[in-house]
């Protein structure tokens, strides 16, 4: 009779640990999810490095924008005849409009910042979809104007207009270059990559 008691005990223990050793794996998964680290932490990191550095960048680009609007506005207060000219007057509203756009922008990637939300879960907002929208439309102004922008600036060297001279000046136009080679390398590369994916699908 002890021995059968005992063997009793044993099998029984031995259903009791493959009961818990069952349970576990459930238990744990619950436990790593509560406590291990995220696996959206490095995508996170480089999420708000991303989010930064066009923080930075709408900072740059707002201030140069906003002493281009200053140094236009100086021009016309200065009747500076030489530079009397339509372009001047399409910089100067396109100012007025980007400037805003800039501010918009820079609120947007601070509250990405400091919230869990990404670009792709504010597609859901009908308010972000219209500022997007908008933002579209002006940037094939703003194409037009980074070429108005260089065409004019160097106009005004040419002719040698001394009331326009001003470092605001400079700076826009060597933001304005800085730009059109920004857009020139990408289109660059957006042709050799459309050409090396039309060769290697021919293959």
């Amino acid at each position: 009779m002890p021995r059968k008691t005992k063997r009793a005990s044993k099998k029984t223990s031995k259903n009791i640990a493959k009961n818990y050793e069952e349970f576990m794996p459930a238990s744990n998964k619950i436990t790593s999810r509560l406590i291990a680290p995220s696996d959206k932490g490095p995508v996170n990191s480089v999420k708000k490095r991303l989010i930064i550095a066009m923080i930075v960048g709408g900072i740059i680009g707002l201030i140069i924008n906003v002493s281009a609007l200053t140094w236009l506005h100086k021009l016309e207060e200065m009747n500076c005849a030489c530079s009397e000219h339509w372009m001047r007057s399409y910089i100067k509203y396109y100012l007025y409009v980007i400037i805003p756009i800039f501010c918009i922008g820079l609120l947007i990637n601070a509250y990405l910042y400091i919230s869990d939300y990404s670009i792709i879960d504010l597609n859901n907002n009908d308010v972000f979809m219209f500022y997007k929208s908008f933002t579209n439309i002006v940037s094939f102004f703003g194409l037009a104007n980074i070429v108005i922008v260089i065409i004019f600036i160097n106009r005004l060297k040419e002719i040698n207009c001394e009331c326009s001279e001003d470092i605001k000046r400079e700076i826009y136009w060597i933001y304005n270059i800085i730009l059109v080679s920004i857009i020139g390398g990408a289109l660059l590369f957006a042709l050799i990559g459309a050409l090396v994916f039309y060769i290697s699908f021919k293959r």
